[in-house]
């Protein structure tokens, strides 16, 4: 199986605020796979699972916007293995066109519809439609309801912590929360080495209870009871309905576009980015270094183009 080699991503220095704060991102959308960002680690984490299993077939899950089945797509189409998706419509009931999934259809991905009301319904449905091939399916979110594999994509982002010390010192670390996969492995490594910077999670779409809660259930399926409640700072002042934003989003991505040359989408970094800047002068910080995780997502960037810049 192809396995992209992963070198440390960048860490690009930002303006200093008014207040002295310094900003910074890691460039994880800089990892050189598939447009990179966070899932392209956790892509590679679930199929090095999948070959360990002796499974043959991939089962995924994501709507046309999944960052994650673009680069499971590519990765599979690498590794001559099947993949089928099941791709749900979004919350107001539509089906919007995106540059994810076309990448996933080139890569030979079977995209089949599904509701989210039925998600386990359609997962038996194609579980036992490739089992019939004589295949062997590998669900990458483990049984029906979604429970039981947790611990597989928070492994991709444990090392990446002492990556970010190896790096320099910082007294935040910030990044968009979605899953809570990339969050859950961050916050693993900084509790194994003692870290003491703020860890803050910046929910896109989830209220901060079911996000804390989902990212509790993945760090501590990685090792038991190694998180606890107060180990997980999730704010969700900046989320909106999934793939939603406003202008004031759209402003912080032109601006990161004009000003610095990085590309954020509205669905996660750009939203994020923003709340980020907006907690800094909210809770008036002074004189702090604060690095922000720039998960990736640059298909979506070109998705809102024409509506952003």
């Amino acid at each position: 199986m192809y396995e992209p080699v992963f070198a440390p991503t960048p860490i690009q220095p930002l303006d200093t605020d008014v207040h002295g704060n310094a900003f910074f991102l890691k460039r994880e959308d800089l990892l050189p796979f598939s447009f990179g960002g966070n899932k392209a680690r956790i892509g590679l984490e679930y199929m090095r699972d999948l070959a360990a299993r002796g499974c043959n077939h991939m089962v995924a899950y994501g709507n046309a916007r999944s960052n994650l089945c673009r680069v499971l797509s590519n990765l599979c189409a690498g590794a001559g293995v099947p993949i089928t998706i099941l791709s749900p419509a979004d919350d107001d009931g539509q089906r919007r066109e995106a540059y994810n999934e076309k990448l996933c259809r080139s890569f030979g991905a079977q995209v089949v519809p599904c509701l989210k009301t039925g998600v386990a319904e359609s997962v038996d449905t194609v579980m036992e439609s490739i089992r019939q091939k004589g295949e062997k399916p590998y669900y990458i979110y483990g049984d029906r309801y979604g429970k039981g594999n947790e611990a597989i994509p928070t492994a991709a982002y444990v090392p990446v912590y002492d990556e970010i010390r190896a790096q320099g010192d910082y007294d935040v670390i910030a990044l968009a929360c979605g899953t809570g996969m990339t969050l859950a492995g961050l916050l693993c490594g900084s509790k194994l080495r003692g870290g003491s910077e703020r860890i803050i999670g910046i929910s896109v779409a989830r209220d901060a209870e079911n996000a804390k809660a989902h990212t509790l259930a993945y760090g501590n399926a990685w090792k038991k009871d190694l998180l606890c409640a107060d180990d997980v700072e999730i704010i969700d002042d900046f989320r909106r309905v999934y793939g939603d934003y406003g202008e004031d989003v759209e402003n912080t991505i032109r601006e990161m576009m004009r000003l610095h040359g990085v590309p954020m989408d509205g669905t996660y970094v750009g939203k994020a980015y923003n709340g980020l800047r907006r907690i800094a002068e909210r809770e008036e910080w002074q004189n702090k270094k604060v690095l922000f995780i720039h998960t990736g997502g640059t298909p979506l960037f070109f998705d809102a183009a024409d509506r952003i810049l």
